[in-house]
């Protein structure tokens, strides 16, 4: 499946999906306004917005062609696939519509894939390293890096680090046919992991992102996006079960439900902790010692206050 990528010179489209963003769209553009590189072409996709943000991009005053397309809410893979569709250029790079760039992140990045290129690697995707901007005050930076073939990396977690880091070859994007529409969480992790079976994975060693990371993330709402990721390992293993070792598929399905449990263990939310924690012993006993038996402790720590709880609600009555 791979192929020769085709010669200088280049040109990127950044896809933009958005929704509700009004209070941020404008510095993200900016920050696209101040690359030294500046993309040939930025596609904002208004996912079924209720504010101004539309207003605001038709508003702002790009050094580069902008296009605003409009659908229904429909996520954000359905918008970015939109905005897929009308990209003609050599790369795509895609950015959330609350994140910015710093000024080298276009120019540094095309400057690897070109190096890599002459060296005849069949590159797919490029990502950078990323700082993570919470709404505590709290910063962390992610810093996996890449150089060569990931694809069964991709089974213990998403290891690119954010969608907004992502530059990548157009063609093997549009080849695989998007975004899974179907997906409203771990859609990139799906995503980069088609990339990554037939492509090399590569990382700018700098941060050249930053990213907010606000009260909509899974951290804060897990009960929400908890049955999109039971979804996605469904996903997954419909495509990729087949040519998975049985303890390969045991460590992607636990490994999945365990993020999700420690999430709402760090909540207090015993009843959930107890409900994942099920669900994983039903898939494999393994789940009793997994990640050094950390999923078991947080469940018996669950049932231990759940216990309590019963009690003294019993007692109070």
């Amino acid at each position: 499946m791979p192929d020769q990528a085709s010669p200088l010179p280049h040109s990127v489209c950044v896809v933009i999906p958005m929704y509700n963003s009004a209070d941020s769209i404008e510095q993200t553009l900016a920050s696209l306004a101040g690359q030294t590189r500046l993309p040939d072409h930025v596609i904002v996709i208004d996912d079924g917005s209720t504010d101004d943000g539309p207003q605001r991009v038709k508003d702002f005053a790009a050094p580069f062609r902008l296009t605003l397309l409009h659908q229904a809410n429909e996520g954000q893979a359905s918008a970015r696939n939109h905005g897929l569709r009308h990209t003609e250029e050599t790369f795509v790079a895609f950015l959330d519509a609350d994140d910015t760039w710093y000024p080298q992140k276009l120019e540094q990045q095309l400057a690897l894939y070109d190096e890599l290129n002459r060296q005849g690697r069949p590159v797919g995707l490029i990502d950078c390293y990323v700082l993570n901007d919470y709404g505590d005050g709290r910063r962390q930076v992610e810093k996996r890096r890449k150089n060569g073939w990931h694809f069964y990396d991709f089974i213990h977690a998403n290891v690119v680090n954010g969608v907004s880091s992502v530059l990548a070859r157009r063609d093997v994007i549009m080849q695989l046919g998007g975004f899974d529409a179907s997906l409203r969480y771990s859609e990139d992790r799906f995503m980069w992991a088609r990339v990554a079976e037939h492509w090399e994975i590569h990382t700018v060693p700098q941060v050249l992102l930053q990213r907010r990371v606000n009260s909509g993330n899974i951290t804060s709402q897990p009960t929400k996006y908890y049955p999109q990721k039971i979804r996605f390992i469904e996903v997954y293993l419909a495509r990729y079960g087949e040519q998975l070792s049985k303890q390969q598929r045991i460590d992607f399905v636990l490994g999945n439900h365990t993020d999700f449990l420690n999430l709402f263990s760090r909540r207090a939310e015993h009843a959930q902790v107890i409900g994942v924690y099920r669900r994983m012993l039903e898939y494999s006993w393994q789940t009793l010692i997994f990640a050094n038996g950390k999923p078991t402790l947080r469940y018996l720590y669950a049932c231990a206050r759940s216990l309590r709880k019963t009690t003294a609600s019993t007692t109070a009555h």
